[in-house]
This record gives structure tokens, C-alpha cells and sequence, in this order.
């Protein structure tokens, strides 16, 4: 099967990349600190134009993430970078006691999330650290869904006191947003299409299959309401309830596990809100394979066609609904 055969040449990951050295060019006390991965991570442009503010821990992510914590309490603004992976596992007590107990003005970016790692091996792939972060008191959380939306993100966390993680997916789609206009506030969500039969809720790169997924159903005519959510925590709850009141039924989709994060934010609202038949597109109770990108995304069942095929499924659900309401 063909990877990443419907996408730009230039990575989220990339996206990055540029957007942390324009950065380091703006703000004086931004410091980078790597987990031997700059590579990957692509920040040596970083690296080589300030060497200065580029302080390389090694593979030691506690250490990371406490130096860090550090930092901030002396008023840098330190962005500690290693794969999602091990700031969610490795990292997390640091994180949580040392960053956001004490509300530190730290900027975490969690490299090579969810499914697309491109075979970097099993145990690189990261499907919980939006439900680890998530729940993590005083932590904003997001994940861009483009790379105007990654450089929009970032910007906004270095301008957003306080602790930040947002997802740099090693992927490639189709950008979303204009780079020139684009602005991204937390809290608030993007609607990208017009519909009147579900709501399809889409964060990271999977936004790119929503939409995808509403071509699909406009081929059967069902019109689909396409809704961007690159901000996790908050999360724009006036738009989803806003969309759902009015569709009726809703699908989720994220490049992570469905327990405990995108799919359950989304679920949260409209459980409390608007209660609606709901179906969430991710990683289910598993790990995900060493693969080809394409194959895990059908392998978990998480293609534009898998969203689309959940779609209609809810939409049985509220007719359902519907005639026994009457």
C-alpha cells in the first residue's frame, strides 16, 4: 500500500522546525532543550543559529524536563522537545509536579504522536499523551491540524503564560488555513464545512480525513458539518454544541487512543449538553504495530472511509431516536 500517496512534500514536523527558529529570532529567552533527537525533531536549524540557547540533555527526559521547570522559574521560556512518547511516560511526574503544580511557563512539543512514527518501532508510537495531558491540572493541550496551524499553535503557546503541550506528528496533509492569516486562540474551534446531517469532529491530522470522509457521504448525498478542534484543552464547547444541537448525532476522530482524550473531550460536552448518538474514530484498546502509515490507519480502522462508515451509523441512531421520540 502507498504511504502518504494525498499529501504535501513538507512534514508537520518540518512545520516545526521553522517555526522554532523564527521564534528564537523574537524572543531572546526562548531555549531549546533536546533529548539527542534535533534530527528528527528538526531543530538544527535551531541548533546552528543558536548555539547558545540550544542545551542538549541526552537521552535523560527527567532530567529534561526538571531543567526546564528550572528555566522557567528564572524567567526563560524553555522548550524541552523529545518524541511524545517519552515526555508522556518517561517525563510525566517531572510534567506534572515539577511544570504544571507549579505553573511553569514551559512549552512541550511531543514529537512522532499516534499512529504515523514511519516505522520508528511500536513502543515510539504514542496514542495516550492527549489523555496523559490532558488531564493534567493548569496544561493546555493541542494538535495541529496543518502547517499553518502548527505555527499558529506554537506562537500562541509562547504568547499563552503557563505550561503548553501541542503534538508535532511526523505527517504530511494538506494545508487548511491560509500560512498569512492564520491565528489560532484557544479554546475555539474552526468550521471548515457547512452541514445539516452529522458533525464530524476532527483534531490533528485526522481533520484532513473528516473532510475527506464528507466527500465521501456528499457523493450519497448526506452533508456533513466539518469542524476543526486543534485545541483540546480548552475546547471550544459553544461550537460543538452549537453543531450537534442542530445535526443531531456527531463522529470523532483523532490520531490517538479513543480512551481518555479528543474523542472523550467531545463526548464530555455533549453528554452534558446536547445528548446525541456519538461515535469516536481512533486507536482502540491497544498498541499500535511497526507499519506502514497507511496500513495502521486502516489497520485501526481510522481511514476517511472508517469515519464516513461511522457516520452513517449515528445517523441511524438519531432517526432511531427520532421515531421513538415520536
Amino acid at each position: 500500500m502507498a504511504e502518504n500517496n494525498h499529501h504535501s512534500a513538507e512534514e508537520l514536523r518540518d512545520a516545526f522546525g521553522k517555526a522554532l527558529l523564527e521564534l528564537g529570532s523574537e524572543q531572546p529567552k526562548l531555549v531549546f532543550l533536546d533529548a539527542d533527537l534535533h534530527t528528527s525533531t528538526k531543530a538544527t536549524w535551531f541548533k546552528q543559529t543558536y548555539p547558545d540557547r540550544f542545551i542538549q540533555v541526552g537521552i535523560a527526559e527527567q532530567n529534561l524536563f526538571g531543567i526546564a521547570a528550572g528555566l522557567a522559574s528564572e524567567g526563560f521560556i524553555p522548550v524541552p522537545s523529545t518524541f511524545a512518547a517519552f515526555a508522556a511516560r518517561r517525563g510525566l511526574d517531572q510534567i506534572a509536579i515539577s511544570i504544571c503544580f507549579a505553573n511553569l511557563n514551559v512549552k512541550i512539543p511531543g514529537s512522532y504522536c499516534g499512529v504515523p512514527t514511519s516505522r520508528a518501532g511500536a513502543s515510539h508510537n504514542c496514542i495516550e499523551d492527549l489523555a496523559v495531558m490532558r488531564a493534567l491540572p493548569n496544561m493546555k493541550v493541542a494538535d495541529p491540524g496543518s502547517n499553518a496551524d502548527l505555527r499558529a499553535i506554537f506562537r500562541a503557546a509562547v504568547a499563552t503564560p503557563g505550561p503548553v503541550y501541542f503534538r508535532v506528528t511526523r505527517y504530511a496533509v494538506p494545508e487548511l488555513f491560509d500560512e498569512e492569516t492564520h491565528e489560532f486562540e484557544w479554546g475555539k474551534g474552526v468550521l471548515l464545512r457547512k452541514g445539516a446531517d452529522v458533525t464530524l469532529f476532527g483534531t490533528g491530522v485526522m481533520t484532513q480525513f473528516c473532510l475527506e470522509a464528507a466527500d465521501l457521504l456528499a457523493a450519497e448525498g448526506i452533508v456533513a458539518e466539518v469542524i476543526h478542534l486543534a485545541s483540546i484543552k480548552p475546547i471550544d464547547r459553544d461550537l460543538i454544541v452549537e453543531s450537534v444541537a442542530k445535526t443531531g448525532c456527531a463522529v470523532t476522530a483523532e490520531n490517538a487512543s479513543v480512551h481518555g482524550g479528543f474523542g472523550d473531550a467531545v463526548s464530555e460536552v455533549v453528554a452534558e449538553e446536547c445528548p446525541a448518538p456519538l461515535r469516536r474514530i481512533g486507536v482502540r484498546d491497544r498498541f499500535v504495530e511497526s507499519g506502514g502509515i497507511d496500513e495502521l490507519f486502516a489497520l485501526h480502522g481510522m481511514t476517511p472511509t472508517d469515519i464516513a462508515e461511522a457516520a452513517r451509523a449515528v445517523m441511524v441512531a438519531k432517526a432511531r431516536r427520532e421515531v421513538v421520540t415520536v
